[in-house]
């Protein structure tokens, strides 16, 4: 069986499920299905558009090896840039720290949402990263995080009208109100 027959053989199972989603999606609600019906919708037309694009397009541009893929000649140290024009691969784990880091991170926001539920989470935590990363002033990152934490209060409690979780630091707050 060749390449082509085996990715055509996935698109047409990924297209299955999505139409079985619009199927069992028509039995709902119009308010339980406002979420899988548009997303089976849109994953009707991605596979579709895969498979006209593995079968009719050209794939050539899509052939890459990323271990091999030359960085930016600024972003190279010199013994790396040394060790790819020699022909050998330099490809560096990352270190515990790093790891430990990122895990950390997503511990934070995690704990940060059980304590204070997802609203304040979500307001500390962009700022957090935009005011420690630099990525902006620190009036744009707080800008920033006030829009992006509104339009997660407006999508979630507003309009489709999720019970919001206001953490376990709830009770505690309540009392001094």
């Amino acid at each position: 069986m060749s390449r082509r027959v085996q990715e055509n053989i996935v698109a047409v199972v990924f297209l299955a499920i999505f139409v079985g989603v619009i199927v069992l999606s028509l039995d709902f609600g119009p308010r339980a299905r406002m979420i899988p019906l548009p997303l089976a919708v849109f994953g009707i037309i991605l596979a579709l558009i895969q498979l006209v694009w593995q079968n009719y397009g050209s794939t050539d541009a899509l052939k890459m090896d990323m271990i091999r893929v030359d960085k930016p000649a600024g972003a190279q140290p010199e013994s790396e840039a040394e060790a790819s024009r020699a022909g050998q691969t330099a490809v560096q784990e990352p270190s515990l720290r790093k790891r430990a880091g990122a895990y950390g991170i997503v511990a934070g926001l995690l704990g940060m949402i059980l304590a204070l539920g997802p609203v304040p989470a979500v307001f500390v935590f962009t700022l957090g990263y935009f005011l420690v990363t630099r990525y902006c002033t620190p009036l744009l990152a707080f800008v920033y995080a006030a829009v992006f934490t509104a339009a997660i209060h407006l999508l979630f409690f507003v309009v489709l009208e999720v019970n919001p979780y206001h953490g376990l630091l709830a009770p505690l707050i309540a009392r001094f109100e």
